[in-house]
Parts: structure tokens; sequence; C-alpha cells
């Protein structure tokens, strides 16, 4: 994807992480892409460190605010984009990612964490062939439009986390073993284990089917 709009913006001189030389308008435009999530929800013990010990005392943990850290997989492609967001001459940010609340929360957490105020604006693309990312690129978005669709993927994640680590160590202390449970996961496993006792459950018994000949005599007009 990043090299589609790169290619769009004619930005094709390669640098560690990123992409220069292209244009917009009269700005020259760079082009950095993310390896999937860059940035997640800090571990619990990196919220307090009472949580780092599995006590079931201390459940819930409910964190005021939600904290994130880069993830150490990608961590020097993050190193990359924060260092271009935070770049004196950078003077907007337009985020290309995914169109849909997933790609938005990618790119929302990125700015969040790396501290970035500027300016940005939302390029919104259903196909990458290069027309389509032209049109895209006139009629890019103002980032505020895009908050309601940003609450939305921030619930979404928050509810992960705190229903997953919580239901986690909670079911974990009365276990013997780890047992992960979380908020599409668990309920998505009770409708298998359901039809699957109902398969269990089942009893045949003998069925007739009748066929009958039936004839009938009009009469009258």
């Amino acid at each position: 994807m990043a090299r589609d709009i790169a290619a769009a913006l004619g930005a094709r001189q390669r640098r560690e992480g990123f992409l220069a030389g292209g244009r917009l308008g009269r700005d020259e435009a760079w082009v950095t892409w993310c390896v999937g999530h860059l940035v997640e929800v800090a571990e619990p013990h990196e919220h307090d460190p009472r949580w780092k010990r599995w006590n079931p005392a201390d459940l819930p943990m409910l964190p005021e605010e939600l904290q994130l850290r880069a993830r150490s997989r990608s961590r020097d492609q993050w190193r990359v984009v924060r260092g271009l967001l935070r770049q004196r001459g950078v003077d907007e940010v337009i985020n290309a990612c995914d169109a849909g609340r997933e790609g938005e929360l990618i790119f929302r957490y990125v700015y969040q964490l790396a501290g970035c105020r500027k300016p940005t604006r939302r390029l919104w693309l259903s196909s990458l062939t290069p027309s389509a990312i032209q049109a895209g690129l006139r009629r890019l978005r103002p980032g505020h439009e895009l908050e309601p669709l940003a609450a939305a993927a921030r619930c979404r994640a928050e509810a992960d986390w705190l229903v997953g680590m919580n239901a986690t160590r909670g079911y974990t202390s009365r276990s013997s073993g780890l047992l992960t449970l979380g908020r599409v996961q668990t309920p998505t496993l009770a409708l298998v284990v359901r039809r699957e006792e109902e398969i269990e459950r089942f009893v045949p018994t003998p069925y007739w089917l009748v066929q009958a000949t039936l004839t009938a005599e009009l009469r009258g007009g």
C-alpha cells in the first residue's frame, strides 16, 4: 500500500523506513508505513507494578487510563515513524492507513504515543489503482471527521484489554493451568461447545414417511 501511494506522489528516494522525494501540490511529501500495529496497549504491570504478580485479590484491574507502548518486534520502524512525526519542517500528517476502524486505530495509537500535535488529514481509499489514489489525494478529509470512528476503535481495543486481562487472570487463578479468555474468543468458543454438546446429546428415533394416493370425483359445473 505504501509503495502504491509513494508511486502516486512520485516518492522514489529510498530512505531507512520511508520514501522521500514526493510532491503533494507545492509541498514535499514523504511516505512511511506501519508494519501492522506498531503500538499496543501496555501490559498490566506497566500500568501498576503490583499487577506483575497474578494475584486474584488485585482483580479487577481498572487503570484510569490505558497506557500505550511500542511493540517490541516493530520497534525499529516505530522509531523511524516517531522521528518523522517529530521532525521540524513536517507541517502536516496524512493518515493513509486502511480505510476502516482498525486502520484508524493503528494511526491514532502511533500519533498519540509519538506525542504529535500536528494537523492531520485522512486519505480514504477503497482501491489502490493509480487513478483512485490520485482522486483520494484530491479529496483529503480533515482528521477530526474520523473522530467517531477512532472512538469506536478505542472502545473495542480497551474492552478487549479489560475483559481479556481480568478474565484470564481470574479463571487461571482457579485452574491448574493457563486459561485464556477474551471478549470475542470466549463467546465464540461457547457457541462451538454448545453445538458439540447438542450433537453428543442427539438420540436418533425412528420415523416413517406416509405416502397416500387420493382420488376425487368432481361434480357439477
